[in-house]
């Protein structure tokens, strides 16, 4: 009979995850990742105005904000075949680049960041840094999304046409001295975790997942929106392509969806729910591209754009998604402050937008946490359909109709468990990849009995 040990919850991760791994002489042979809430929000948008999408769709995570926004109004305009203006452009950039710079240092120093001892504070130290780094930084970038937004987080500004706040010198300069004192934290902090990590190779070990990786790219240059500081594209088996959005799938045999719930984003019906559906095991879908599951996030925006090797001879680890979001924070925050000095004072921020009686458009932006898409369809002037694929579900995604694990499950099989009280390295694994969903994790050992505890 097998063991099963019940590790719940594990913290400093966002949502509802469960995660099932059977360990086998001590190392994990299976993984089973199960997102346990239905949220159902394409459901809500059915029949409604267009224009309510980006308020709407904003509040489907309390992280992530500001990106389901921005990509919901790029799918409007992209349906009215709309552009917006120079102006509007740098600032969606820099609403996107403050919410990854909080979001990304709070996964270091926070949410994944007791699991290494980065500092050498040790857990009891952590409160400290809280107060004199994180929350700092924390209302530093919200502010920075207040000053274009109106308020943070849930603005409102970011509308289907451009944006709401238009540039002025004072604005611009609060900006800046808060964008000084946030690139003050980094650049004291990042070296102290990359040391770290350059200290630590036995990290680029394991947390392997399936080495495809996939972006849509992000912060579009004002001058040539084509071309982006990161860029759009796929590497599939180690080969880099370009990016066929028409490749993009939703497989859901092993989710609690109809089986019409699959397919091309663009066409897939509103999510029909089929809990208790046989053989499935979770409320996530299987997004695919070319069939094959693909990891998103910092690792994969960084790799596509040329600017990160991984480090680990199996093509990616825990070690080198830490290091590629820590080489992105820096990145942006230097790429802030040219977005906020190409600002054009009182330019126009709002160019126009009218609805379309008949028309499809697909949003494509990237959230901290990797490739976002939103997929709109509009008839007589409403909202006929709409579908999201967040970062997460590529990452937390089941197996597909073929039966291929998703990345995450991939990355935790073949990882070591010398010691099933304390499986350290699962919630490593599984935190990498900073999926937005609070996880708890099972493990079927082979030997028969049934413990809890509690990895904090």
């Amino acid at each position: 009979m097998p063991e099963t040990i019940t590790i719940e919850p594990v913290v400093r991760i966002e949502g509802h995850l469960g995660i099932d791994v059977t360990v086998d002489k001590g190392e994990v042979i299976d993984a089973h990742t199960r997102a346990t809430l239905f949220r159902g929000a394409e459901i809500i948008l059915v029949g409604r105005d267009p224009r309510d999408a980006p308020t709407i769709t904003s509040y489907i995570c309390g992280v992530c904000v500001s990106e389901h926004q921005l990509a919901s109004a790029f799918s409007l305009e992209d349906a009215a075949k709309v552009n917006i203006t120079r102006n509007a452009i740098l600032i969606r950039n820099i609403i996107e680049g403050a919410t990854t710079i909080f979001s990304h240092l709070l996964h270091i120093f926070v949410l994944t960041g007791p699991d290494y001892d980065l500092y050498g504070l040790g857990n009891d130290k952590w409160a400290s840094l809280m107060k004199n780094v994180v929350i700092p930084v924390q209302v530093n970038c919200h502010q920075i999304v207040a000053i274009w937004g109106g308020r943070s987080p849930h603005y409102y500004a970011t509308v289907a046409g451009g944006e709401g706040v238009v540039p002025t010198p004072e604005l611009i300069g609060m900006n800046l001295a808060r964008m000084y004192q946030i690139k003050s934290t980094i650049d004291e902090y990042g070296p102290v975790v990359q040391n770290y990590l350059d200290s630590h190779p036995e990290l680029q070990d394991f947390g392997v997942g399936p080495t495809n990786f996939l972006a849509y790219g992000v912060y579009p240059n004002p001058d040539n929106p084509e071309q982006r500081l990161l860029k759009r594209g796929v590497i599939t088996t180690g080969v880099p392509q370009t990016l066929d959005t028409q490749r993009i799938s939703e497989d859901v045999k092993y989710s609690w969806y109809s089986d019409r719930s699959g397919g091309h984003p663009a066409v897939e019906v509103p999510p029909e729910p089929a809990y208790g559906k046989e053989g499935a095991y979770t409320w996530a879908k299987a997004p695919r591209y070319y069939g094959r599951p693909h990891e998103v996030g910092p690792l994969a925006r960084m790799m596509i754009s040329g600017y990160y090797t991984p480090q680990s001879k199996q093509g990616a680890s825990v070690y080198d998604r830490l290091m590629a979001r820590l080489l992105e924070t820096v990145k942006i925050s230097e790429a802030m402050f040219d977005w906020i000095g190409m600002l054009k004072p009182d330019e126009s921020v709002y160019d126009s937008y009218t609805t379309p009686s008949a028309a499809a458009g697909m949003g494509l932006w990237e959230a901290p946490r990797g490739a976002l898409g939103h997929w709109i369809t509009i008839s007589g002037g409403k909202i006929d359909r709409y579908q999201v694929i967040t970062p997460t579900a590529w990452n937390v995604s089941p197996r597909d109709d073929l039966g291929t694990v998703g990345p995450i499950e991939q990355a935790l099989i073949g990882v070591q468990v010398p010691d099933a009280k304390n499986p350290l390295d699962i919630v490593r694994v599984v935190r990498s990849y900073d999926p937005c969903l609070a996880c708890t994790v099972h493990l079927i050992d082979t030997n028969g009995k049934k413990n809890e505890v509690k990895i904090y």
